[in-house]
C-alpha cells in the first residue's frame, strides 16, 4: 500500500472494485441468464456449463441477489462508516469463502483451474486486506 495515499482512499477503491466484480456478473445473470450460463466468464470458456443443467430461474436469482449486495458495497464505499464497512466485508467473505471451497471440492480437471482458483482467491485476499485497513483506519486520521 502506498503510504502517500490515505487508507480511506484504498478502502473506498477496494470496495468499489469488489462492487464492480460482483455487480457486472450480477447484472449479466439477472438480465441475460442464458448468455451468462453459456459464456461466463468469456466466450469460449463457459465455466458454468460444466455444472448442468441450465436453470434460468436459478441463474436469474443469482443475478438478482447480486444487485442489492452490489448496492451495499457501493454504499459502504461512499459512507466509509466503520460498522457498515465491517459488516459489508464480512458478508462478502461469507459468500466468497464457501464459493472457493465448493469449487475446490468440485474441480473439473483441465478447465482453467489455475485461472478459476485465482479468480476465487483474489476477492478473498482483497476483502481480508480491506478488513485490516478498515480496522486500522478506525483510529487513524489517514
Amino acid at each position: 500500500m502506498n503510504p502517500s495515499v490515505p487508507r480511506r482512499t484504498w478502502l473506498r477503491l477496494g470496495l468499489l472494485v469488489v462492487a464492480v466484480t460482483q455487480g457486472v456478473p450480477g447484472l449479466w445473470a439477472a438480465c441475460w441468464p442464458r448468455s451468462f450460463y453459456t459464456t461466463f466468464p468469456t466466450a469460449g470458456k463457459a465455466w458454468l456449463t460444466l455444472f448442468p443443467p441450465y436453470n434460468e430461474h436459478l441463474v436469474r436469482d443469482f443475478g438478482l441477489m447480486s444487485l442489492p449486495f452490489t448496492a451495499v458495497l457501493v454504499f459502504a464505499a461512499i459512507s466509509l462508516e466503520f460498522r457498515v464497512v465491517q459488516v459489508t466485508l464480512l458478508a462478502a467473505l461469507l459468500f466468497y469463502v464457501p464459493h472457493l471451497v465448493y469449487h475446490q471440492v468440485h474441480v473439473v480437471a483441465g478447465t482453467d483451474t489455475g485461472i478459476q482458483l485465482a479468480s476465487q482467491l483474489l476477492p478473498i485476499v482483497l476483502l481480508t486486506v480491506l478488513f485490516a485497513v478498515n480496522t486500522r483506519s478506525r483510529d487513524s486520521p489517514g
